[in-house]
């Protein structure tokens, strides 16, 4: 009889330790960014004194008005062509970074290398509370989500002609926005309640391993109208095939940060997924009791 308790009490405490893991703490307090940093402010703001513009988890808070003709350092985005027909999914988890917005957003992107670009298909439910919360910008990431599902481990946005943040996409102009900036370029943020889709084709992005625009392997998030992170997934192949026979070409080189170390934007808990080893613990101790 005891025995049983115990192993009852184990296997409680065990999925208590795991419900905490898997949650961030609170976001980090805002930070100001007063010096250059690529992929978020690669040049400073010209024509008045600059003191600084606030961030937060590494990203702008408040980016400023659209700034026509705006280009990163390295020009536009290249529109792609005749992709590989291989099909990428984000598909989001079962817990959410951000515990703390009282639900769960379910669902996935899809894309698919056309012609003419990337096919997307986004399907997403269980958004937050809009008044609270929202509206929600959604982008690609420059690096995936770690196995502990970091969503801070992602850095900023895929930007491989270095564009940064600052200045708000221009829709109209959309090569001259951060390639993944989904956002910007199409419909702008989030302002759905409770569910959210939406289709289009993304002539910026490539399923060609060789380009800068590659995203396979990224991470897609959602961002609280804060820019907090709430939940992310990788883009993980599903079907096709990725070869190189795309026409993808860049208009720069820029070096993107090594996945190696410590993640840029600290301030969120790792998440850890721990079910099997909890169930292999209760077989093992079943074995003894």
């Amino acid at each position: 009889m005891h025995h049983s308790v115990l192993l009852t009490f184990i296997l409680a405490t065990l999925g208590y330790g795991q419900s905490i893991s898997r949650a961030q703490g609170p976001p980090p307090p805002p930070e100001v960014l007063s010096t250059i940093k690529s992929g978020v402010l690669p040049v400073l703001p010209t024509g008045t004194p600059f003191a600084g513009v606030d961030t937060l988890e590494g990203a702008i808070i408040n980016p400023g008005p659209i700034n026509s003709g705006f280009t990163g350092l390295a020009g536009t985005a290249t529109a792609q062509s005749n992709l590989p027909a291989a099909t990428y999914r984000a598909d989001l988890p079962d817990t959410m970074f951000d515990p703390y917005v009282g639900t769960v957003i379910r669902g996935s992107v899809e894309a698919v290398g056309t012609e003419s670009g990337v096919q997307l298909t986004v399907n997403l439910t269980g958004l937050p509370n809009q008044a609270q919360y929202g509206p929600f910008p959604w982008h690609i990431h420059a690096l995936p989500v770690p196995a502990d599902g970091n969503c801070t481990a992602t850095l900023g946005h895929l930007d491989p002609t270095n564009r940064g943040e600052y200045y708000m996409c221009d829709a109209s102009a959309p090569e001259t926005c951060q390639v993944g900036d989904l956002a910007g370029k199409h419909d702008g943020k989030i302002m759905a309640e409770g569910s959210f889709t939406t289709s289009f084709i993304d002539p910026y992005l490539s399923t060609d391993p060789n380009s800068v625009a590659f995203f396979g392997g990224l991470g897609f998030v959602i961002h609280t109208s804060n820019t907090t992170r709430l939940t992310c997934a990788n883009f993980e192949m599903v079907g096709g095939a990725n070869g190189t026979s795309g026409n993808a070409t860049s208009t720069g080189n820029v070096s993107m940060p090594s996945a190696t170390g410590t993640p840029e934007f600290p301030g969120a808990a790792a998440r850890t997924e721990a079910t099997f080893g909890i169930v292999f613990l209760a077989v093992v101790l079943s074995l003894f009791f």
